[in-house]
């Protein structure tokens, strides 16, 4: 499992640790150097488990769950994802993020709901 930072990988291991599931943190070091390249090509703080645990984890940490995005506005689920209000912006980033080979995985993803037409981000 990859984390965001090293601080939720090791908040999670914590959680799972006090279910008796036993499992270890890696690429911190690496996370806290090069903190732009988080959830790029499966860098990051990874949490590492057993194989035979990883079900028991799932289920505590309730990664098999799905939920649904809904428009907060109208509780619509007819969602679309957009580049939101600033797209220029974010377009340039990503221009020249692909120019000087600098990742961009800073760029947050903002849903459109086509019914009233309100822009947010899940949470």
């Amino acid at each position: 499992m990859t984390c965001e930072s090293p601080i939720e990988a090791n908040i999670i291991k914590g959680r799972l640790e006090n279910e008796g599931i036993r499992c270890f943190v890696t690429n911190e070091n690496f996370s806290n150097l090069m903190p732009h390249y988080n959830r790029i090509l499966g860098s990051g703080a990874e949490l590492m488990i057993d194989q035979d645990d990883y079900v028991k984890a799932a289920e505590i940490l309730e990664l098999n769950s799905q939920k649904e995005v809904t428009c907060p506005n109208c509780n619509s689920s007819n969602i679309k994802i957009s580049l939101g209000k600033n797209w220029l912006k974010k377009t340039i980033v990503i221009v020249f993020s692909l120019f000087y080979a600098v990742p961009f995985n800073n760029i947050n993803s903002t849903y459109l709901c086509k019914d009233c037409k309100t822009e947010f981000k899940n949470r």
